[in-house]
Order: structure tokens, then C-alpha cells, then sequence
């Protein structure tokens, strides 16, 4: 399955995990995390930290009720909060996206996350063309 064509996304950056909700929901579909090479193991393992707390905050969002969803989301400002600590930010989108699949092409939802050390207050970036979509293994994590 592939994205049919390319487009330009904005970013906004996350201040708090709350702000990530809608992230977390389209997460359960189809998510796309990028980052810049990590400047150390400090770097590194938050980065590994955050994408890991939001892939588990994804899988076990619809399970959660609402008062642990909070809780989920307050984990995710405590990453965020770490990846700051090293000079790191995330901006994200919640988008509906088209793809294409052997049975025609279908809408669904996409997270896209980048995290550098861009402060900015939105990015945009550009969404590749061909964005492979893994049926076996769930969504694609960069």
C-alpha cells in the first residue's frame, strides 16, 4: 500500500503530551516518526524513549479509559519534556490520508512525527510519494 501522491504537511510542536492526543489516535492506523541522527547516547535514548512511550500509548489507546488515557498522555509530556532536556523537539500532525491498496484506494489515519531541534513553532514538511505501508507488521515507525 502506498500514499498516492505527495503533499505538504504543517507541523505544529508539542508543548504538553495532552496536545498529542489526536496523534495517538491516528497512531492506531498508520504512523510515520522521523528524527535527525541523534548527537549522543543522551540524545539517543530519549529519542528511543519517546517513540517507544508513544507507540505504546498508540497499541493500548482504545483499551484505556479515559482517566488512564490522561495518564498516557501525561507520560508522553514527561518524554517530551526529556527530549527537550538534549535540545530535541516534536511537531506533529494528525492527517486523513489517501492510499492506495489492490482493492482501490482508501482513506485512513496517519500520525507524522519529527523530532530535532528545530523550537519553531510549526514545520512543514514534505510526505514522500510512495509511503510503504507494512500489512504484516502494523504501521511503519521511522
Amino acid at each position: 500500500m502506498s500514499i498516492a501522491r505527495s503533499q505538504t504537511v504543517e507541523l505544529r510542536i508539542a508543548e504538553s503530551g495532552a496536545e498529542l492526543g489526536p496523534a495517538v489516535e491516528a497512531a492506531q492506523y498508520a504512523r510515520l516518526i522521523s528524527h535527525e541522527p541523534p548527537e549522543g547516547a543522551g540524545q539517543e535514548q530519549a529519542i528511543a524513549r519517546f517513540v517507544a512511550a508513544f507507540a505504546a500509548c498508540a497499541e493500548a489507546w482504545e483499551e484505556l479509559e479515559p482517566m488512564r488515557r490522561a495518564g498516557a498522555l501525561a507520560g508522553l509530556g514527561a518524554q517530551l519534556d526529556a527530549l527537550q532536556r538534549h535540545d530535541l523537539f516534536v511537531h506533529w500532525a494528525a492527517l486523513d490520508a489517501g492510499v492506495a491498496g489492490s482493492g482501490g484506494a482508501v482513506r485512513m489515519p496517519l500520525a507524522v512525527l519529527t523530532i530535532d531541534e528545530s523550537d519553531l513553532p510549526s514545520v512543514r514538511v514534505q510526505l514522500p510519494g510512495e509511503l510503504q505501508v507494512d500489512p504484516a507488521g502494523g504501521p511503519p515507525t521511522h
